[in-house]
């Protein structure tokens, strides 16, 4: 079985950096791995937290990895953040994907937050996003 964690990240990141609309969003191509940053202008998005889960058969390796990918922004109220949401939902969901040493690769949005954090004027959103990979 072949843990598939870098790879798909590192697919994920060309997807999302690579990505028109989601670049006029953000600005810049402001997408990070773990933390942007200090000093980063808002709004930006972080690849965060990753679970991995076994989905493997007798004859088949695979495992589910759920993603978290946070946005944040500072704009008085939530259209930003919905906004990079959606762009995000639509490249994400329901999609197959390529990624190094796989042969299937899906990926589905499991859900979208969003929610002001207590300075009251951050913004931050929440998406997980689960990737099925199956092995070569």
């Amino acid at each position: 079985m072949a843990i598939n964690s870098f790879d798909l990240q590192s697919a994920l990141f060309s997807l999302l950096s690579g990505d028109s609309n989601l670049d006029t969003l953000l600005g810049n191509n402001k997408i990070f791995d773990g933390v942007a940053p200090q000093g980063t202008a808002y709004p930006y998005v972080v690849i965060t937290g990753e679970s991995t889960s076994n989905v493997g058969t007798k004859s088949l390796d695979g495992n589910v990895y759920r993603i978290e990918l946070d946005i944040w922004s500072q704009y008085r109220g939530a259209k930003q953040i919905k906004d990079i949401s959606q762009r995000i939902y639509t490249l994400l969901d329901n999609v197959t994907m390529g990624v190094s040493n796989a042969s299937s690769v899906m990926s589905y949005v499991v859900s979208t937050t969003s929610f002001a954090e207590v300075d009251g004027i951050t913004r931050h959103g929440l998406v997980l996003v689960d990737f099925t990979i199956y092995d070569n």
